[in-house]
């Protein structure tokens, strides 16, 4: 059986972007977890079958968030505010293997140096981390601790404790899968910076797939039901106004989307949605 013949898209930018037809919306996504987490599952996939389970992406923010969400939800009344904070941060993050946050350094090293899109990626390769890296790191980690110490104060705080416990763990789950979705949000109809990984991730990846991921993040949005519908809209549009600013610097100042900006995307993201959750919950109580 002959398969029809592709039809390419063309982006806002007037770039022609990969056929779309070849690429499958679905696929196994154990390779998602094998090079975007320490989970040791898909740890042998080729780079080609973790592109072709890219959609599904959301996939791991479940996992991460669950099993974050989980430490919170035993932990919620036993260990102090801040403590619950940095543990339930730290198993988010580091069920990652830092994988992203590594993206986040080079792209904080990327936006503080000056010149043209060439030395700026030239910085961003450079193993070496500078001052605008540990800048940008310290300052989105900062954030999330505070909004998560919020959160755990206000889960355990006066009132109904037996269904304000759920706040911490509901808040952390919304985050953690939100937090994935502006990698195909920056992949869709986008334009690579330079050639490598981050090049091959978005070739091909047209509306369709995006609808793929947006529909599994979808369920994580129930969350409303514990933190509050204003919650979960202020998370998700925080989410989208991350992965949106983030497009247009890629795009102004590096000359498009490559694997470091995704990698930011996810842990910028994941911030704003706590700082979102935890400035809206309270409203929904």
């Amino acid at each position: 059986m002959v398969s029809p013949p592709a039809t390419s898209e063309t982006d806002r930018e007037g770039d022609i972007v990969t056929p779309t037809a070849k690429r499958p919306l679905v696929a196994d996504p154990r390779p998602l977890f094998g090079f975007l987490t320490r989970l040791p599952v898909g740890r042998g996939a080729s780079f080609e079958a973790f592109v072709a389970a890219f959609p599904l992406v959301p996939v791991v923010g479940w996992f991460t968030g669950l099993v974050a969400g989980l430490a919170a939800l035993l932990l919620v009344g036993f260990a102090p505010p801040y403590v619950l904070a940095a543990l339930v941060l730290s198993v988010a993050v580091g069920l990652t293997g830092l994988n992203q946050a590594d993206g986040l350094l080079d792209l904080g090293d990327g936006l503080m140096v000056h010149g043209d899109s060439t030395r700026r990626l030239q910085v961003m390769h450079d193993p070496h981390a500078g001052v605008g890296a540990f800048g940008l790191v310290f300052f989105a980690y900062l954030l999330a601790f505070a909004a998560l110490a919020d959160l755990a104060t206000y889960s355990v705080g006066d009132g109904d404790v037996a269904f304000q416990a759920h706040t911490l763990p509901a808040a952390v789950l919304l985050a953690e899968v939100l937090s994935r979705l502006p990698f195909l949000v920056l992949s869709w109809r986008g334009r690579a910076s330079h050639p490598g990984l981050g090049e091959q991730a978005l070739t091909g990846f047209g509306t369709r797939h995006l609808a793929v991921g947006v529909l599994v993040t979808a369920p994580a949005l129930l969350t409303g039901l514990v933190l509050g519908w204003a919650a979960v809209l202020a998370a998700a549009a925080s989410m989208l106004l991350v992965a949106l600013i983030l497009r247009r610097t890629a795009y102004g100042l590096l000359g498009g989307v490559g694997g470091d900006v995704m990698g930011a995307s996810q842990e910028l993201s994941r911030t704003a949605c706590l700082v979102a959750v935890a400035l809206m919950a309270p409203l929904g109580s």
